[in-house]
């Protein structure tokens, strides 16, 4: 898998990845598993290599989501952590069983100064998480709960069916149970969905 990171990253050159061989190391985790929490110097750059993981804030026992990490993406919030030797901000727990690889700090600032293609993957997962939270933001301030929440479900269905819960849709968009419950009658009565026994149908994605 390592191999796959240096080809999809287009790692060219040699000294880097001997140095990738020879200094990090590959580890696999469950579902549910936390591989950052929050309060906690970083002392492991985690990339994922294969899976899924859940990045969010915890704050008065609410859970705001900042984002997923799929295959071949780290937390910027932890990348730029390294540079400062500061503590996380956020939690992150595995969502589909993930193939992480690690990467001492000691090595994440230096090798932003000599080698090229390390410095263009970290500016580039700083611009792409910039974006993304500008995306975010922009849809806090100015598109409805209800339309929001309809998005989600949406993005996040298989064929059309969602298997998650009030309260894991009520955490993951920072809000409560019981307004998100209310929010799905709503769609459920304007025919935009279905609610089952731990699933949703989506009916209308337009």
């Amino acid at each position: 898998m390592l191999s796959d990171f240096i080809s999809q990253l287009r790692i060219t050159e040699k000294e880097l990845q001997d140095e990738l061989l020879a200094s990090s190391n590959i580890t696999t985790h469950k579902k549910a598993d936390f591989i950052i929490k929050n309060n906690q110097y970083i002392k492991v750059l985690k990339i994922v290599l294969k899976g899924k993981v859940r990045v969010y804030q915890e704050n008065a026992e609410r859970e705001i989501l900042i984002y997923y990490l799929n295959d071949m993406e780290t937390c910027t919030l932890s990348l730029s952590a390294c540079f400062e030797d500061c503590k996380s901000t956020v939690n992150a727990i595995v969502e589909e069983e993930c193939t992480i690889l690690n990467i001492p700090v000691r090595f994440v600032k230096n090798w932003n100064f000599k080698y090229k293609s390390w410095n263009t993957f970290t500016t580039n997962t700083f611009r792409n998480s910039y974006n993304h939270l500008i995306n975010q933001y922009s849809n806090l301030a100015f598109q409805p709960l209800k339309d929001r929440l309809f998005d989600y479900l949406v993005s996040k269905a298989i064929d059309s069916v969602v298997k998650k819960s009030h309260q894991q849709l009520a955490r993951e968009l920072g809000t409560t149970r019981e307004v998100i419950s209310r929010l799905l009658k709503k769609l459920e009565k304007n025919d935009k969905l279905h609610l089952g026994q731990k699933e949703i149908l989506i009916l209308d994605n337009n």
